[in-house]
């Protein structure tokens, strides 16, 4: 499984949260195996805010 920083999460999140682009997308733009982890980052950005990444 691959490690992504804080600043990387951050950053994927916001992009999500502004540009409305769609989670598949966003893996395929960062060249992520899966779309889940940037799921599993937005529900937790929006729950606890920046400490949830």
């Amino acid at each position: 499984m691959a490690k992504y920083s804080e600043g990387f999460k951050l950053k994927v999140v916001q992009e999500y949260l502004q540009d409305k682009l769609g989670y598949k997308l966003l893996s395929k733009k960062y060249e992520m195996p899966s779309s889940t982890p940037i799921e599993q980052w937005v529900r937790a950005y929006k729950a606890f805010g920046k400490e949830g990444l």
